[in-house]
């Protein structure tokens, strides 16, 4: 069978091929000249190529700085030191960095081009198809289910990521299309993402038997809060009727309470480590960083690396961090006197509003070098969707609902999770404090421009610090630019950017 290039997607080149655990890298015949005569024969050739997805994936987010652009772009951040990046990021001076000539400007860059979240598509479109070829005495009938949801999960985050980060979507779910396609409007993308999602979901087991994957391949929990941010997503979009998803929200979240092995871990030092370490029991999907397998990412995609310093990063001379929160901001989300395990254990120097500033939350660390020559560097995993995650999900869709009582029954888990008061407001105030909660609790995991442009409020001064304007925000300032490459517009001519930023 000859295999089609995709239009608008380059050839990939390598796979993974993993065992315990431990990232072994094995070149092969790249995906677009693979096919079931010559590569889908046995179990493990599929093993193999799923592992690629996934590296696919830690690709995209472990080599790149796109969790921590993700948080400090419109935040509130009192102090930079570093190239002109870091202001244009917060401050949504977007063409500054497009423009700019700092290495920074294009490691951020990279952040403009799907082209690796439609890698990760175009693969696990591959797998989808030809699993269901193999003759069931090699991979049986639910074994087949299994992989097939795996890649119907896997495209599906990479689908959500692109909706959030440039708003409309090429959208396919054919393995080697050649086809040049239009961008479709997200609302229609989403909708087409939960279908698809939630028909596979329950074709993901529970539970994995090896407990070296929890958390690092998809069960129905992790589809369960891929569907949730889907769904909140999608609200956010349709003027027409929100509350069909919010509805589905919170059927989800009873759904998830059924998953008796996810729980929340109590605010500690060592849970904190547990936590973002990974395979935890809030870790509903993440992208494994162990330093002992072999496994790291890039220095700037982990959080420490712009928020804290030694002994958390650098060598010890690295007295200072290279950015600080607000002190004002902090002192808002975490008021001094009140308890809350977070501020205690996830801040040093909160007032200070300078460099001496210290967040403690990403504190998994690996030394290289010797003596004064040791640098430490963080071995924390992306989480990428976290059971407090959902949970305030949830509470959220129940507020939009008008269902007071259940929402703060939500909200109030991660409050008493963490060693805070319960919180008690109503009306449009209980909507604020749990968008409020998120900024405590999800802090530094990538989730706060999403929330801030997800519920409007990056139009509020109270809430963002660079608010956009309303028309800016309808005409796209909220997007990142889509760098479209010569290849692409070569193979797709009709392919158009995001008209704010072009």
């Amino acid at each position: 069978m000859k295999i089609k290039k995709l239009a608008y997607i380059l050839a990939a080149t390598a796979l993974v091929l993993s065992t315990s655990s431990c990232e072994k890298f094995l070149n092969v015949t790249p995906i677009d000249a693979l096919s079931g005569n010559n590569f889908w024969e046995t179990k493990k050739d599929v093993e193999g190529y799923t592992n690629g997805i996934y590296l696919r994936l830690k690709n995209k987010i472990g080599n790149t700085a796109l969790l921590p652009s993700l948080e400090i772009r419109g935040n509130w951040i009192g102090a930079m030191s570093g190239p002109a990046t870091y202001p244009n990021l917060v401050f949504n001076n977007l063409k500054g960095i497009i423009n700019g000539g700092d290495d920074f400007d294009g490691v951020i860059r990279e952040n403009m081009s799907w082209k690796g979240w439609y890698d990760v598509i175009a693969a696990s479109n591959i797998l989808h198809e030809e699993v269901a070829k193999m003759p069931d005495a090699i991979v049986t009938a639910s074994e087949k289910r299994r992989y097939q949801a795996e890649a119907v999960f896997t495209r599906n985050l990479s689908y959500m990521f692109i909706c959030k980060m440039f708003g409309d979507a090429i959208y396919y779910t054919e393995a080697y299309n050649s086809k040049p396609l239009p961008r479709l409007p997200q609302l229609e993308v989403l909708k087409k993402c939960i279908a698809d999602m939630a028909a596979a979901k329950d074709d993901l087991p529970v539970k994995y038997p090896e407990a070296s994957l929890l958390g690092l391949r998809p069960t129905r929990a992790s589809a369960v809060a891929l569907l949730m941010h889907l769904n909140m997503w999608a609200a956010a979009w349709d003027e027409a009727d929100k509350s069909v998803y919010y509805k589905a929200v919170t059927a989800l979240g009873e759904e998830l309470k059924t998953y008796t092995d996810y729980r929340l871990l109590p605010i500690t030092v060592e849970n904190t480590k547990r936590i973002f370490k990974g395979r935890s029991s809030e870790n509903l999907f993440s992208i494994l960083q162990d330093y002992n397998y072999g496994e790291t990412f890039s220095d700037y995609a982990n959080y420490s690396y712009f928020f804290s310093h030694y002994p958390y990063r650098g060598t010890v001379t690295t007295t200072l961090s290279r950015m600080a929160y607000n002190s004002t901001y902090l002192e808002k989300l975490y008021p001094a006197g009140i308890s809350d395990q977070r501020r205690t254990l996830w801040f040093d120097n909160v007032s200070d509003n300078n460099f001496t500033f210290q967040f403690k939350k990403f504190i998994n660390t690996y030394a290289t070098g010797a003596g004064s020559g040791v640098t430490m560097r963080s071995d924390d995993s992306a989480i990428i969707l976290r059971l407090a995650d959902a949970i305030l999900l949830v509470a959220e869709a129940h507020a939009e609902l008008g269902e007071e009582t259940a929402a703060k029954d939500y909200l109030n888990q991660i409050r008493l999770n963490a060693g805070a008061s319960e919180i008690t407001s109503g009306g449009e105030g209980l909507k604020d404090d749990i968008f409020k909660e998120r900024c405590r609790e999800l802090i530094g995991e990538g989730q706060y421009y999403f929330d801030l442009v997800r519920t409007k409020r990056v139009v509020n001064s109270e809430f963002a610090s660079a608010p956009m304007s309303v028309g800016n925000f309808n005409s796209g300032a909220w997007t990142w630019p889509l760098i479209i490459t010569a290849e692409e517009r070569t193979a797709n001519p009709g392919l158009v950017g995001n008209n704010f930023w072009n």
